[in-house]
């Protein structure tokens, strides 16, 4: 799905954990503090009246999950990642040049020591799992896939256990239970599903479909020739492939596309908000964005429109998280203003800053991200970066 909006590659800085682990994961905590940076673009945390709980005292945050929040000073040679509780309080700190991610279902993907290789930590800081994986993904659906040395892809519980033999030449994150598996060379992959015993749900030799995505709520989206429609977890065929293309579900509805032109189908194929968008995303918290020429509004799950952004764009993350969601414009300057508002398009907190692109690794290190397909997102200032 292309995604048009506002490159605020600054935003990166402060909401890094926006993109940096599986959304649902901070969908459930409900920490109500955001990340925020001022002029000078140091960050800190805000609450719902847009007032600093947390002093712009760091180079780098992120959004709480497990009810901490990630982030990081740099040194001239040097960072440090830290994890704070909603009052600042420091609570776990990593050796120097550590790299971590945001907490994943109660997990942190992370370096024990500068350079070594990668355990996972719970949130009291205690070692959960040992640092002995090279390559290593963040828990989704109570599973973590990793590589061996040879190669071979396998996955482990929370205590750390193999569940799935290191046998597989490709596997992709859990979801719904099922993980996919891809045979094959490039040009020519087969996809199919194993559970979470390593035993094949849905053999990759059966399917005709020529690409298949993870699941979301029981379904997943698969292409056949250049139509897209969705399966169910036994691969039947849940939704015809009648769309050009279609996003994952989210709170019961889907993103598809036809003649170019976006709308939402339920988990029945029914046909819920028409096809009259330009670009759309999906829901959260029972909002979407969706623009029509250059104007973006958000809408309710029937369709309605709650409110438009005006000469607003959504940036980065394109939603709504704890009541509250960021928005920016740019001026003729080329200085852009970032705004962050409730659910009834209400200020916040805004801030005007430089424009320029600033890469958010540069900051929060690189995600450990192994099994994430890429994602091309084409910007509205004519910037495209692609996000693994």
């Amino acid at each position: 799905m292309k995604k048009s909006f506002l490159y605020v590659a600054v935003l990166a800085l402060c909401a890094a954990a926006f993109v940096s682990c599986e959304p649902n994961t901070q969908r459930t905590d409900k920490t109500k503090v955001w990340p925020a940076f001022n002029a000078d673009m140091k960050c800190g945390y805000i609450n719902i009246k847009g007032e600093f709980v947390v002093p712009c005292i760091y180079d780098g945050a992120a959004l709480f999950s497990s009810g901490l929040g990630l982030v990081v000073k740099e040194g001239t040679t040097d960072f440090t990642l830290s994890f704070i509780n909603a009052k600042g309080d420091t609570k776990i700190t990593l050796p120097s040049n550590a790299e971590a991610n945001p907490f994943c279902e109660d997990m942190s993907l992370g370096q024990m020591t500068k350079g070594s290789n990668w355990g996972f930590r719970d949130p009291s800081g205690k070692l959960a799992i040992a640092a002995i994986y090279e390559d290593v993904d963040d828990f989704s659906n109570g599973a973590a896939i990793f590589v061996n040395s040879d190669g071979k892809y396998g996955a482990i519980d929370k205590s750390g256990k193999v569940i799935v033999q290191p046998q597989w030449d490709r596997l992709l994150d859990f979801s719904c239970e099922l993980a996919r598996y891809r045979t094959g060379k490039a040009g020519d992959y087969k996809y199919g599903f194993i559970d979470k015993s390593g035993k094949i749900a849905i053999d990759a030799s059966f399917p005709t479909w020529d690409w298949v995505g993870p699941f979301s709520e029981n379904l997943a989206p698969f292409r056949s020739g250049t139509k897209y429609g969705f399966i169910d977890k036994k691969g039947n065929v849940a939704i015809q492939p009648l769309y050009d293309e279609v996003g994952f579900f989210s709170e019961g509805l889907a993103a598809v596309e036809l003649n170019d032109k976006w709308g939402y189908i339920d988990t029945k194929g029914t046909m819920k908000i028409q096809t009259m968008y330009d670009d759309c995303f999906d829901f959260w918290e029972g909002l979407a964005f969706v623009v029509s020429g250059t104007t973006w509004s958000v809408i309710d799950k029937k369709g309605n429109v709650k409110f438009s952004l005006g000469d607003y764009q959504p940036v980065i993350m394109g939603f709504f998280h704890n009541g509250v969601t960021l928005i920016a414009k740019e001026d003729v300057s080329g200085k852009i203003e970032v705004r962050y508002v409730n659910t009834k398009n209400e200020p916040i907190y805004s801030v005007l800053v430089d424009g320029g692109p600033r890469a958010p690794e540069k900051i929060m290190g690189q995600p450990k991200m192994l099994n994430k397909e890429p994602k091309k997102h084409t910007y509205r200032l004519g910037k495209t970066i692609t996000v693994k």
